[in-house]
């Protein structure tokens, strides 16, 4: 991997890999569903410059998951995956037996998407490079037709609003 940092906010990482590609979210420690939204938003606001039709995200070091998390994501987050432009997802799962229930949980809710559900990097990194037949190394981000920018940075910002209502933010991410 050669990892470029995007941005970061608690709990999350995301890094371009030009190498393979595609976006890499790296989770980690105790999440709250506060802290997911807020890092759900950062993550979007990734999307908006650049399309990265495939994703590795890696919760491997998530140590804590609350209950109300999958359901979120799986009714306010993941169907915007589409707009994003992402066509795949590997998905490493937290090693804990919750992990994986979450995981499976929010799969269900994106039948337009080719993912793959993982128990570890090496397993989901071959997956989503042979998810790619023009799969050479060494690409660049790929810009997102204007149109396509647009709406997503509307849909980003609705979100922005929809999150600064109920009162999340970075101050009350950290805390939470």
């Amino acid at each position: 991997m050669n990892l470029i940092h995007l941005c970061s906010a608690p709990h999350v990482t995301v890094y371009f890999d030009s190498w393979n590609n595609w976006l890499y979210i790296e989770w980690e420690g105790a999440l709250t569903l506060t802290a997911v939204q807020y890092a759900c938003l950062e993550v979007a606001e990734c999307f908006v410059k650049h399309a990265y039709p495939r994703v590795l995200n890696n919760d491997v070091q998530i140590t804590s998951l609350p209950w109300e998390v999958a359901p979120w994501l799986a009714q306010h987050f993941f169907p915007n995956l589409r707009l994003a432009g992402i066509e795949q997802l590997a998905w490493v799962h937290a090693p804990h037996v919750r992990g994986l229930g979450h995981a499976t949980q929010v799969l269900q809710q994106l039948p337009h998407l080719h993912v793959g559900l993982f128990a570890d990097m090496e397993e989901a990194t071959i997956w989503l490079q042979q998810t790619n037949p023009a799969y050479a190394g060494g690409h660049t981000q790929l810009p997102r037709p204007l149109a396509e920018e647009t709406l997503l940075a509307q849909a980003v910002a609705q979100f922005r609003q929809v999150l600064a209502a109920i009162g999340v933010n970075a101050e009350a991410a950290a805390h939470a």
